[in-house]
């Protein structure tokens, strides 16, 4: 399933967000199977944590854009492994 906003950008699981703030996280679904936006902002040491996210999960992609939308939206991002 893909969500298109006013942007005309097209959300789907595993897209790069961003926020005012510069916040950065990933669209990803959780245990549960719900839809969350995990924080990939690493700490003041480099590091990630995988158990912290921006807010509530939701059960449908859907719902996720209906609540974030208004303070996300997607980033051109690629994963580099070296």
């Amino acid at each position: 399933m893909e969500i298109t906003n006013k942007r005309n950008e097209k959300w789907q699981l595993g897209d790069v967000l961003v926020d005012d703030y510069s916040h950065v996280g990933l669209i990803v679904k959780n245990g549960d199977e719900k839809y969350c936006l995990m924080d990939i902002d690493p700490d003041s040491k480099g590091n990630y944590s995988t158990t912290s996210s921006y807010g509530n999960c939701y059960k449908t992609l859907a719902e996720f854009y209906s609540v974030k939308h208004r303070y996300w939206h997607k980033v051109n991002a690629k994963l580099v492994i070296e």
